[in-house]
């Protein structure tokens, strides 16, 4: 049989002639059906999750989520500037968190959140719904950085306290606050390190490191484990005033333990007993410039720094022979001391070195009149 390649070559043409006019038409209708305004469009897959397993992390936050918030008050700070050390004072907003600790409106925060209030009427704490209610100040202790507050309000949720002595290092836990006032939100990490001993605000703290994130706003809120329980009350994160470094991941908690003795305290009394104090305000050197020792600013009345003698201006340069050269020095001999007992105080006065022995009392008599 003869092969006519002539013909077969003319079907083969003619074949793909076909095949390319079927593909143009049919690439030419889907064009026209995907195309709006000229624009080519993307296909998206929609998908419908079903069936998905909460992780831990879900139910934790699901747990603790509701007992975290927001708080809002109006301080007053006081102001200090120019060569002759003009002082003044300054209004302005604070922004925290809090945590919810019992179903009839008990709040614990950070002291340091109302510190300088102006009104109890400026207080204003937003609960999980979105609601807004007024606070009072049942009782604050700056030495634990702890406050505090009640609303009147009922069967709200509240958290569950974990046991912080049981904690241990690499263990999941999760920051629930108000961060820069923008609404509660959530952070996880792990905790670094335990009885972390900082200096902040003139006092010595243990507390608990973590590296979940944490930012302005987010003191007073909770720091969680893996199950939902609160093992401490976020109050500070490491940073650093040098513009050349970055400090991440070093956020500070006092512990659960800690938090529920004083807590216990503050609601019993207004403020921590049994703990041994001059009765003297001081004042950090820097704000002086003095080279050594802290000056004392007011003596309360009726305390024992009153009843010895001791008088604002004077320098406290050591207590029972350890000297003292800053507030956390004098703080540190301090908590070492007990209410009745007699220490030696040394100050300069005018230039001249005196020594006055003061029988310590109650913290009770250092508490700031929040107005």
């Amino acid at each position: 049989m003869k092969i006519n390649f002539k013909n077969i070559l003319i079907i083969f043409l003619v074949a793909l002639l076909g095949s390319g006019l079927g593909t143009f038409s049919v690439m030419s209708l889907y064009n026209k059906e995907h195309k709006s305004s000229g624009e080519s469009s993307v296909i998206v897959n929609e998908v419908e999750y079903t069936g998905i397993e909460k992780s831990d992390y879900t139910r934790a936050i699901e747990k603790a989520y509701n007992t975290v918030v927001e708080i809002t008050c109006t301080i007053q700070t006081s102001t200090t500037g120019g060569f002759f050390f003009f002082e003044g004072s300054t209004q302005s907003t604070s922004a925290g968190s809090g945590v919810i600790f019992s179903s009839d409106g008990y709040i614990v925060t950070n002291e340091h959140v109302i510190d300088g209030l102006v009104s109890e009427d400026t207080i204003e704490v937003k609960i999980y719904n979105g609601q807004t209610y007024g606070a009072r100040v049942i009782g604050y202790d700056s030495k634990t950085d702890l406050a505090v507050l009640k609303i009147d309000a009922d069967d709200l949720p509240y958290a569950s306290f974990a046991d912080s002595s049981q904690l241990m290092l690499g263990q999941d836990v999760i920051a629930i606050g108000n961060p820069l006032g923008l609404g509660i939100s959530c952070s996880n990490g792990i905790i670094s390190a335990l009885e972390k001993e900082i200096f902040i605000n003139n006092v010595y703290m243990t507390v608990i490191q973590t590296n979940a994130a944490v930012n302005a706003g987010n003191s007073g809120g909770g720091l969680f484990d893996i199950n939902g329980n609160l093992v401490g009350i976020v109050n500070a994160k490491k940073s650093s005033s040098m513009s050349q470094t970055s400090v991440e991941g070093m956020g500070y908690a006092i512990p659960a333990n800690t938090v529920t003795r004083i807590i216990n305290e503050l609601i019993s009394n207004g403020y921590v007993k049994d703990r041994a104090t001059l009765g003297v305000k001081v004042a950090t050197n820097a704000s002086y410039y003095t080279t050594n020792g802290v000056i004392i600013t007011e003596v309360i009345e009726g305390s024992g720094a009153e009843k010895a003698g001791l008088q604002a201006n004077d320098t406290i340069v050591s207590l029972d022979g350890v000297e003292v050269s800053s507030y956390a020095d004098l703080s540190k001999v301090l908590d070492s001391k007990s209410i009745g007992q007699v220490v030696t105080v040394t100050v300069v006065r005018d230039g001249e070195t005196m020594d006055f022995e003061v029988t310590l009392q109650s913290a009770e008599h250092l508490r700031r009149e929040k107005q």
